[in-house]
């Protein structure tokens, strides 16, 4: 069964402080029945005895003291995400809905005013949950603590150079975690793609919008069931129309199965993190591209956002680089096909939107060519020669924009040897 959709951001922002909450307030009922029916008396002359009115006057305080702080925080912090979503990025807000501490401090403000609601509704002249009343006080000081930190963790959420470094970790452990898959790979399967035979059955994917969650292993299983071999034809992130080929299989397959296998491919109306590479790069593109308006104009925003793509993007160039997944079953043939971008995929996503952006900067153009210079020392001889297209572009785009011969010429000393080897035979044609 297919239960990703949870890890849909709003249903994240819903179930996860709501389970907290509930299970804060349940803890009431725990103890105010110990307190009730269990002899503690031996304790009763360490804990503060209070008269009834009193206590429903603390508890009454601590409940109305946590939703108010509850409804008063979220009001500000939403101001505070919708005004730097706006000079950031509109999609960033989805990571602060997913956001731990943001979840943890709803659970814990609501738990706090349910566990104040039902401890109150047990007082009367004759019985005073003392011990319950006294849970409650330290979960009104933990609230206190609570908003402190939340208040820091928000300070940083809205820092763009600490949202660059959160979306650049994500990025790398994505790629990480990718290239993990693909070492699990034996020798030789690369070759055995060739000779999967022909794929005869199309199957649409029933549902426009983005490719998000698959579940390979269910797929596997189906696939191995019906002995056929299934061909993913969209990496994860791309759109497609409901109408579109989304799999190809080497054999006909039931509508039944067919369903089933639809299923377990999980399409969004919009872009999701279940495609945390492509999300991750596209959103730190989003970050440098709005940086680099006429509004906004913040170069070293855009900077910081370069030199963190390189980081990453050398990370995965330093492993073994391919253009498929593949899956096999117990006797070791191949039973699904998962594209996923290549390094020179995911280095045309980032880089050129961006050197097409930074034509008339200067300094932006240095760091990308300082990028360049890290990726040329990291990734192998198919990434080298994009590469140096890339380089020669950027050369290019500022002879365009007519700046001055020196800053050009600097920019070329910062590229690598072969980029710059290759510009002066460029210039040399040129000027036959």
């Amino acid at each position: 069964m297919n239960l990703n959709f949870i890890r849909h951001s709003v249903i994240m922002l819903q179930t996860v402080p709501a389970g907290i909450a509930l299970s804060v307030g349940a803890a009431s009922l725990v103890i105010v029945y110990l307190e009730k029916y269990l002899p503690l008396g031996s304790i009763n002359p360490f804990i503060q005895q209070l008269s009834s009115d009193t206590a429903r006057t603390v508890l009454s305080l601590i409940a109305a003291g946590a939703m108010s702080a509850l409804t008063l925080t979220y009001s500000i912090v939403l101001v505070v995400f919708a005004l730097a979503a706006g000079n950031l990025a509109p999609r960033m807000l989805k990571r602060f809905t997913t956001d731990f501490v943001n979840q943890l401090t709803a659970g814990i403000f609501g738990g706090t005013f349910l566990y104040a609601l039902l401890t109150v509704s047990f007082v009367d002249t004759y019985f005073v949950p003392n011990i319950a009343i006294l849970g409650a006080e330290l979960l009104a000081a933990l609230c206190v603590m609570q908003l402190i930190y939340f208040v820091r963790n928000v300070s940083e959420s809205v820092s763009i150079d600490d949202e660059i470094a959160a979306i650049t970790r994500k990025l790398k452990s994505a790629l990480s975690n990718r290239t993990e898959k693909q070492g699990k790979r034996t020798e030789g399967e690369e070759a055995d793609t060739g000779k999967l035979g022909e794929f005869i059955f199309d199957i649409t994917a029933g549902t426009p919008g983005y490719l998000g969650y698959l579940d390979e292993d269910e797929l596997t299983d189906i696939a191995t069931e019906k002995d056929v071999t299934l061909q993913l034809q969209k990496a994860r992130g791309a759109y497609t129309l409901g109408e579109e080929v989304l799999i190809k299989a080497t054999g006909t397959l039931e509508e039944e199965t067919v369903k089933s296998i639809q299923n377990q491919i999980s399409i969004r109306p919009s872009r999701s993190e279940d495609s945390p590479v492509e999300f991750s790069i596209n959103l730190l593109l989003e970050i440098a591209l709005r940086a680099l308006s006429p509004g906004i104009n913040d170069t070293f925003t855009a900077i910081a956002t370069v030199d963190s793509l390189s980081d990453a993007l050398s990370q995965a160039a330093t492993q073994e680089d391919t253009s498929s997944s593949i899956r096999k079953d117990e006797d070791g043939k191949i039973r699904l096909v998962v594209p996923v971008p290549s390094l020179e995929n995911l280095i045309n996503q980032a880089f050129h939107p961006l050197r097409q952006a930074s034509g008339a900067n200067v300094m932006m153009a240095f760091c990308l060519a300082r990028a360049y210079a890290r990726l040329w020392a990291t990734c192998g001889k198919g990434a080298q020669a994009l590469l140096k297209e890339h380089g020669l572009m950027l050369i290019r785009e500022l002879e365009m924009r007519k700046h001055l011969d020196e800053d050009i010429a600097s920019v070329v000393e910062i590229l690598p040897p072969a980029i710059r080897k290759a510009n002066r035979e460029r210039l040399s044609d040129h000027k036959k």
